[in-house]
């Protein structure tokens, strides 16, 4: 008696299983792009087939997408396919196109996309549900999209950016981004040379920052970079199990290299000198940077408060190592005399990268009169170095009076002294012949 209540309550099952289906089937013909990647548009063609014995009208085929799928804009989600013919008609099987949307960060692995088949009809109404396996396959794959510098100054303490762009179809995770220069020339300074990321999403760039600096005697050249950069695939380099978990979890690594400048341009100091009584000006040009500087050039362009009078107004300068300097001098005429007028300077220079430099410096410069004598400087030390030569003469001139009064004093003395001398012993010979 049981095993006969069974078997009436399994055959009703399937009455009822069979009354709301009545004979449909839904399958995937095919997918495009097969397998799709993340971020895709995916498009489904699916088949519905009517294999009963009575037609069914009023049919519509329905996706409602969960993840990893999404909706498109503009693209419907439901399609009215109409009466379903019965088995023996040539109406009995549709086909419908349907565009979805892929999300990106979904991992390797395939995924159910569910279909829902109903009827709106007076009679033969059904209700099916139906999951579809769609395969989405995932890329991971990085970068080093840029470096923000080209060109470190030695001694210089500069921000140093890297740009990592994920080129994949999937997210990175759990990066880890490290570098290093050859014989450790350029360091890191206040952090070490590695950085973690925890995500980098699908097209995304993320940048870390180091603050680097080299030594000051470094030697100007290209050195190497050599970059790491390792995160968690969700590639090839893990399993998708039917319960959803992840095994074998595994890391990847991309090495890259790229180089990088130390040297380039420097820093100029000009400073006034002298002006002779013809009108010529000397300037010394001092090399105050970090690198060497090849073919210098001073040149005193064209400008408002300073005519150039004589001469060229560029001098040839050769080669000033850092901490070298040199003279430069000009014939100027002011544009009005007895106060400071700004003076532009133009230094051009081939810098230690093969570069052709433009440096620019004012200097603000005492106008003096045409009629200053030879070897005039400020007008303050002018004074103050004649007042001081008047007063060494004078000091000069009383120590000769002084010395030549003492002297004549000293001669008168012995004079007297020698007089007195010979008028005693004069005195004693009268007396020993009387």
């Amino acid at each position: 008696m049981i095993l006969l209540s069974l078997s009436l309550c399994s055959e009703t099952v399937l009455a009822a299983s069979g009354s709301l289906d009545k004979g449909l089937s839904i399958n995937l013909l095919n997918q495009d792009p097969d397998p799709v990647k993340p971020g895709d548009v995916l498009e489904v063609r699916i088949s519905i087939e009517n294999t009963g014995y009575d037609d069914i009208e009023n049919c519509f085929l329905e996706i409602k997408p969960d993840y990893p799928f999404r909706a498109l804009s503009g693209e419907t989600l439901v399609e009215n396919i109409g009466t379903l013919g019965k088995r023996s008609e040539d109406d009995r099987r549709k086909v419908v196109k349907l565009k979805l949307g892929v999300e990106n960060d979904v991992n390797e692995g395939k995924y159910p996309l569910k279909v829902y088949l109903y009827s709106t009809g007076s009679k033969n109404k059904v209700s099916l549900t139906r999951e579809l396996t769609i395969d989405i396959n995932s890329e991971s794959n990085a970068e080093i999209e840029y470096i923000n510098v080209e060109k470190l100054i030695p001694g210089e303490k500069t921000k140093l950016i890297f740009g990592i762009k994920n080129v994949g179809n999937s997210p990175l995770k759990n990066s880890m981004f490290s570098w290093e220069s050859t014989n450790d020339v350029i360091l890191p300074v206040g952090s070490s040379n590695v950085k973690h990321i925890n995500l980098i999403d699908v097209g995304e760039t993320a940048n870390v920052s180091f603050e680097v600096l080299t030594n000051v005697n470094t030697k100007p050249g290209l050195y190497k970079l050599d970059m790491v950069l390792t995160y968690d695939d969700i590639e090839e380099l893990q399993t998708i199990t039917e319960a959803g978990t992840v095994e074998n979890q595994k890391r990847k690594t991309i090495e890259s290299k790229a180089g990088i400048y130390i040297g380039g341009t420097t820093d100029f100091d000009i400073a006034f000198m002298e002006r002779s009584s013809t009108g010529a000006y000397t300037f010394s040009v001092s090399n105050i940077g970090n690198n060497g500087a090849n073919s210098v050039k001073i040149s005193v362009p064209l400008q408002e408060n300073w005519t150039v009078t004589d001469g060229g107004n560029s001098v040839i300068l050769g080669n000033l190592q850092k901490g070298d300097y040199t003279i430069a001098d000009f014939s100027l005429e002011p544009e009005t005399v007895g106060q400071d007028l700004p003076l532009k300077f133009e230094i051009s220079y081939t810098s230690s990268d093969g570069m052709r430099q433009v440096e620019e410096n004012v200097l603000s410069l005492y106008a003096f009169p045409s009629t200053l004598p030879v070897g005039s400087k400020m007008p303050e030390e002018s004074s103050g170095s004649s007042f001081s030569y008047k007063l060494v003469l004078l000091i000069l001139l009383g120590a000769v009076s002084f010395f030549a009064y003492k002297k004549h004093q000293k001669n008168m003395k012995e004079k007297n002294a020698e007089g007195e001398r010979i008028g005693e012993n004069q005195m004693d010979e009268k007396n020993t012949d009387e």
